[in-house]
């Protein structure tokens, strides 16, 4: 686990589920090139300061859009336009705010048309990590596990967000058959019974599982 990004189980999500439009229209021109380029440093650039001052840096090559300014933590949710492709995204970018995140929604310039897209970067001080959102409904342990596999072809790393009243048992059969041999999933952020986790791999294969999610 990177210690950063770390967040104590169990700590309560404290917004309303539920879906807040997102206000239409402009379009940031991004130097998408510029973007690129300065992206790099952010995840290989060695010692705190370097990776801090690549991640100010990247921030600052536009004029991103605030969505939401978390006042609890001071985190905010950036993107390049006004509109997001999926409403809910937003909302799962909110509660990653209340957890001490900062979300930046990727360009969509970045991505070829048959490059495999990722949502976000999350961002915490000196750390940025690429993720995708997967907002589920269903209470089917099949679907959670298909979503799981779907979205880690796109991101190591994944925030789940439940918004139905699955069972735990149920969702622990989801999560465990989305990762199990799945080689490319490393660990899921899970919103889940007004509760925030972050869960290795590893964690949700073993036992451990059953004491952590409650």
């Amino acid at each position: 686990m990177s210690e950063a990004l770390d967040n104590p189980s169990g700590a309560e999500r404290f917004f309303e589920t539920g879906y807040d439009p997102v206000a239409g229209g402009r379009l940031l021109f991004i130097d998408i090139s510029v973007f690129m380029t300065l992206l790099k440093p952010c995840f290989e650039a060695i010692g705190v300061r370097k990776k801090q001052a690549a991640i100010d840096q990247l921030l600052a090559v536009a004029d991103w859009v605030v969505l939401h300014s978390e006042r609890s933590t001071g985190r905010t949710v950036l993107a390049e336009k006004e509109t997001l492709e999926h409403r809910h995204e937003l909302q799962t970018a909110k509660a990653l705010t209340q957890k001490n995140y900062d979300v930046l929604f990727a360009p969509a310039g970045m991505f070829g048309r048959a490059d495999k897209k990722f949502d976000v970067f999350l961002i915490r001080d000196h750390i940025i990590l690429k993720a995708d959102l997967k907002c589920i409904t269903s209470k089917n342990p099949d679907t959670i596990a298909n979503r799981i596999k779907g979205g880690s072809e796109q991101a190591s790393r994944l925030v789940v967000d439940i918004v139905s009243n699955i069972e735990r048992k149920t969702l622990i059969d989801g999560l465990r058959s989305g990762v199990t041999g799945n080689a490319m999933i490393k660990e899921i952020l899970l919103f889940y019974n007004r509760h925030f986790y972050r869960l290795s791999k590893e964690e949700i294969i073993s036992r451990r599982i059953f004491d952590l999610l409650k």
